[in-house]
């Protein structure tokens, strides 16, 4: 194996374990928002709310289908909300969720 080939290989596992990290902090990030939201709007069952909010976030790739799933619960529930507020919310939380990753590796 050559210097290249070494090398193409070590950037290869470099990128499959970061979009593995990637993945794992954004499903880390939508259950914090899921617990967060079911508290908001007082579900007795936050288990349950968040395996809901998971189950949203599974169907296409992307934050889309998790924001507006919390977005129109939190309505629902007569929560103020919008869409700017709960993508910042998403983006603050993702950094909490990293963190919190890499804290226990």
């Amino acid at each position: 194996m050559t210097a290249l080939d070494e090398r193409q290989k070590a950037l290869e596992e470099k990128y499959f374990l970061d979009f593995e990290r990637a993945i794992r902090v954004r499903d880390r990030r939508n259950r914090i928002l899921a617990r967060w939201a079911g508290q908001v709007i007082g579900r007795a069952d936050v288990s349950g709310y968040v395996e809901e909010v998971i189950t949203a976030g599974q169907t296409d790739p992307g934050d889309d289908d998790v924001l507006q799933k919390v977005l129109d619960d939190l309505r629902a529930a007569n929560v103020a909300a919008d869409k700017a507020m709960l993508q910042e919310k998403m983006r603050a939380l993702l950094y909490v969720a990293a963190e919190q990753l890499e804290a226990e590796e």
